[in-house]
């Protein structure tokens, strides 16, 4: 860059030597160096100079016009174009670096956003297996505390079947002590035929069933 640089501003020297030479004043330098050589030359056979001749007065010219102006530019203007392109330079490399920086940043953005993704796939899948086992769970205890509750009251019912059993057993056999008691007193008292013992059997027997029903 520098070096292209260097090149415009030479490029512009040159303009401008050029620019200089064309002046009046160099055509005036010019002129008068013509009418020299006319002079000393009066005595050849006229004829116009040769444009393709060298002229060292000019190419003189040309060169201290060029010296001055490239002083002049290395003096004043080329610290100020040299010290712009350094702060221009160091411009551009803050920029990339400070891209490089801002890449890099996403890139680690976008880590921590495929890691957060992942952790949290994770852990719907841990709330998913851990509502599966609390499901499982209060249905097995559901399950178990509904076969506990039948069984009390399987058992509370074979309970109340056992005791109404055993007091309808009890109120049975009191029945029937009491009522072989008064057959056999109604037996003591009186001498009775087969036929009357066998009606006080069927009496005692119709006593017996119904009054079972309202034991019960």
């Amino acid at each position: 860059m520098s070096f292209r640089l260097m090149s415009s501003c030479l490029l512009l020297m040159l303009a401008l030597s050029g620019w200089l030479v064309d002046s009046p004043t160099a055509e005036a330098a010019t002129d008068e160096h013509a009418a020299t050589a006319e002079e000393h030359g009066g005595g050849h056979e006229g004829g116009d100079p040769n444009p393709l001749g060298f002229d060292i007065d000019l190419a003189l010219f040309t060169g201290i016009v060029f010296l001055v102006l490239f002083a002049v530019l290395s003096k004043f203007a080329w610290p100020a174009i040299s010290a712009a392109l350094v702060e221009r330079e160091k411009r551009i490399e803050s920029n990339i670096a400070e891209a490089a920086v801002k890449h890099e940043e996403a890139k680690k953005l976008l880590l921590e956003h495929e890691a957060k993704l992942a952790s949290a796939a994770d852990e719907v899948r841990a709330l998913l297996e851990e509502a599966r086992r609390d499901a499982e769970h209060t249905k097995n205890q559901i399950i178990a505390e509904a076969k506990h509750a039948a069984d009390q009251e399987r058992d509370r019912s074979l309970r109340d079947v056992e005791r109404a059993t055993d007091a309808a057993m009890k109120t049975l056999a009191e029945t029937s002590a009491n009522l072989a008691v008064e057959l056999a007193g109604k037996v003591v008292k009186q001498n009775i035929s087969a036929e009357q013992q066998s009606q006080l059997v069927r009496d005692a027997l119709g006593k017996l069933t119904s009054m079972s029903p309202s034991q019960n």
